[in-house]
């Protein structure tokens, strides 16, 4: 396709026929065109030919997403829009007077709208006329599109009610996003009309100070809703206002008895006092997945309940063994949330989330009170011994006496871990622990034992344990991604060797996490070269950082580097961590943010893989290598190619896009 002619009366240059691109498939030419994200490119390849023209406009114009800036912004010393108006209205404009709206499936309108003389508006009671033509203009774009299934308005300014009466005319919407403001200027509130072939709603930045929408309408209307989303502003929790009340959202369901039949459904900074209407407000025994986040800040837990929390003690989802929840996220750690987890069984993927916020993935937690006085009498290579001998089985660890020295944090942890692979072990696919809790060798001797089918594991590891998680990790087969968390706890009392660079020893997780990237990068690509046991591993993380696992490749075993029998010590062998090259802390990976609101191309690519030089130290040891005799008699060692990865290919694996507040 690359060297076809786009001109189908060029069949001749320079003495030679070139192909032709019409000469290809026509559906071959549609796959191809298919792959083709960016709408840069989708553009550009819209302008090279009628028939590229013809593949790539439906792409082009599938997903529109719209973003309005409160100020000009300027390209190359150039205004946005110069000569005519903004991109957001001229392509409100193309969707309106252009046939292409057809081919809309989904929309979504985002950003921050102006709004001159607001106050001045509210004190007398009027919508500002900038909103209103905002309004009138979206309708008039959604009365042609037609085909629309998604629709996403994330806007700074409030939908009024000709923008829900133009949605109600869409006869294939399925998914509705709701962004409130957060502003308290007076604003019309409309009952939300019933939309009957709504399959996922979401709603956020609800604060009944600010003016939002009922709802109640269309949730009692919705008969085919299987996804719900609400998120309340976080303001009512920080200022301990319990102005939200149940019954509000949820009345027509309850008076009509007809309960939602939820399939996933998530509730963020729910801040309201229990009014025992739940059980008749959605049906428990449909739900498969369950989020709720409380946006407590990493403390102790029970200093932030108030009366208003303390009226949900106890009530819990009315599970059998039976029950078809495969995934439940939060936040909150707590007794009641332990003995809701040995209620049931099946759970196939458990996030239990990060205090840290999404704005920054580092771990800077700091924990008062948390013991780091936990007892491991046994030797490394007797747990992992029993944890994959022939039947052998370890015993959960005993519940702590009330004369022990372990903190109550680290109690709990035990009976969290105990209950999770005790009752869900077996089908857990995904399981994000939180850094707070240190796992033991005991701990992740068990884990691997009764966790066999772990896809995703994201945990913290004891520094005392490295090495023996270093000879537990063959035996996760399954295991595709795995991110391994700083658990902010005092350091270890004596050094202690490093899982990936046994010639070290490192006094904590930190100092072994702010080596140098390519360090790390030629350490993992030895030791994890074992084709037959770490195939399935794509991407591991340590910290804030992260790598993505290539494919394989094999040297010879007496090239340099390869370090076989009779090589020469490892010039970083009994290097102090301190003298080691480090990295500067603006080159931690999971800073970086999801991808802007704003619309804005990512800058972050994935770095290439670190270059090889003669001169730079080397942490392959002969003990790491897996080396293969060829038919020809040759001695090679497997390599595996690892490079640093970005957060638009860590945003893939849950154990990353999960482990945060939203």
């Amino acid at each position: 396709m690359i060297d076809a002619s786009v001109d189908a009366d060029r069949h001749h240059r320079n003495g030679s026929e070139r192909a032709q691109i019409a000469a290809l498939p026509l559906n071959l030419i549609a796959h191809i065109v298919s792959w083709i994200e960016d709408p840069g490119d989708l553009a550009r390849l819209c302008q090279t030919c009628r028939l590229l023209h013809y593949m790539a406009i439906p792409h082009l114009y599938r997903d529109i997403s719209l973003t309005s800036y409160d100020r000009i912004r300027y390209r190359n010393e150039q205004p946005e829009g110069w000569g005519n108006a903004s991109p957001f209205s001229m392509g409100l404009n193309t969707l309106v007077t252009r046939a292409h709206a057809s081919l809309v499936q989904s929309m979504t309108l985002r950003g921050e709208w102006n709004e001159p003389e607001l106050k001045e508006h509210s004190r007398v009671g009027r919508v500002p006329d900038s909103s209103m033509m905002l309004n009138i203009t979206v309708r008039a774009a959604l009365d042609r599109t037609k085909n629309i299934e998604s629709f996403s308005w994330e806007l700074n300014t409030k939908m009024l009610e000709t923008v829900y009466l133009g949605l109600l005319q869409l006869p294939k919407l399925t998914s509705l996003s709701i962004r409130f403001p957060t502003s308290r200027h007076p604003r019309p509130i409309y009952t939300i009309p019933a939309m009957p072939h709504l399959r996922c709603l979401k709603v956020t930045d609800i604060d009944p100070l600010c003016y939002p929408d009922d709802i109640s309408t269309l949730l009692a209307k919705s008969p085919h809703l299987q996804e719900l989303v609400m998120h309340w502003s976080p303001r009512m929790r920080e200022s301990q206002e319990p102005s939200v009340t149940f019954h509000d959202y949820f009345r027509h369901c309850v008076k009509e008895k007809s309960p939602l039949k939820l399939r996933k459904f998530s509730f963020y900074n729910m801040y309201a006092r229990n009014s025992n209407e739940w059980k008749e407000a959605i049906d428990e025994s449909v739900v498969e997945e369950m989020t709720h986040l409380s946006d407590f800040d990493g403390q102790d837990h029970t200093r932030n309940l108030t009366f208003v929390d303390k009226t949900w003690s106890g009530v819990r989802p009315d599970l059998t063994q039976q029950s078809r929840l495969k995934s439940l996220r939060h936040d909150l750690v707590s007794k009641d949330v332990c003995e809701f987890l040995s209620s049931f069984k099946g759970l196939e993927r458990w996030y239990c989330v990060n205090f840290t916020r999404a704005t920054g993935y580092r771990q800077k937690m700091r924990l008062s009170g948390l013991s780091h006085q936990v007892a491991n009498d046994t030797s490394p290579n007797s747990i992992v011994a029993a944890a994959v001998g022939n039947g052998s089985t370890i015993a959960p660890s005993s519940p702590r006496s009330p004369a022990s020295s372990i903190s109550p944090l680290l109690q709990l942890r035990d009976n969290y871990f105990n209950t999770i692979i005790t009752n869900h072990g077996t089908t857990l696919r995904h399981l994000v622990l939180p850094s707070r809790w240190p796992l033991t060798t005991r701990n992740l001797a068990h884990l691997v034992q009764t966790c066999p089918n772990l896809e995703q594991l994201s945990i913290a590891p004891e520094v005392s344990t490295l090495e023996t998680f270093g000879l537990l990790l063959p035996f996760l087969r399954k295991l595709e991604a795995l991110r391994i968390l700083i658990c902010p706890t005092t350091s270890a009392q004596t050094p202690v060797q490093s899982i990936f660079h046994p010639s070290m020893t490192v006094l904590s997780m930190t100092d072994l996490a702010e080596l140098d990237d390519s360090l790390h990068a030629e350490k993992f690509s030895v030791v994890l070269a074992d084709r037959s046991r770490t195939s399935q591993l794509k991407v591991i993380g340590l910290g804030w950082k992260a790598w993505e696992l290539g494919d394989f490749y094999c040297v010879p075993a007496s090239s340099p580097g390869s370090t076989g029998t009779g090589d020469l010590e490892s010039p970083l062998a009994n290097t102090p961590v301190s003298e080691l090259p480090r990295v500067r802390q603006q080159h931690n990976l999971p800073s970086k943010s999801p991808p802007s609101t704003l619309g804005k191309r990512t800058r972050d690519e994935a770095s290439p893989p670190p270059i090889e030089s003669p001169n730079k130290p080397t942490l392959i040891m002969d003990s790491d290598n897996f080396y293969e005799t060829l038919p020809s008699g040759e001695t090679v060692v497997w390599r595996r190619h690892v490079r640093p990865a970005n957060w638009d290919f860590l945003k893939k694996w849950e154990i990353w896009a999960l482990d945060s507040q939203d």
